[in-house]
């Protein structure tokens, strides 16, 4: 059995709050950023740590800033970092079609004011 790392343990439970947070079983996130629901499983435990390029995979899928995950540090933007992280992913078509979207949106809310 794998002893636990201090800090991966710290920074292993921010993921799992996040994961809940984000209503996402171990299974769905190990999918989507591409890795086994044991390795999630080990991270969330802080038997493991994890690279930058997987880190950077779980703070887009879970919409959390590395400065939370790795130091505690809560974004005053969440909001605008999981918008980013997410557009950041489109393609130049689709960023326009989601742009003229909340445009839409924020008429519509206009109207009703």
């Amino acid at each position: 059995m794998n002893k636990q790392n201090p800090l991966n343990a710290t920074i292993g439970l921010r993921i799992k709050q996040s994961r809940k947070a984000a209503k996402l079983t171990q299974e769905q996130l190990a999918e989507k950023i591409e890795v086994s629901t044991q390795y999630i499983s080990d991270l969330e435990r802080g038997v493991v740590g994890t690279s930058i390029p997987t880190l950077i995979k779980i703070c887009d899928c879970l919409c959390v800033s590395s400065d939370f995950l790795l130091r505690g540090i809560e974004p005053d933007n969440q909001l605008s970092l999981c918008l980013s992280s997410r557009f950041h992913n489109l393609t130049l078509q689709e960023q326009a079609l989601m742009e003229e979207g909340f445009n839409l949106l924020n008429k519509a809310f206009s109207i009703n004011s």
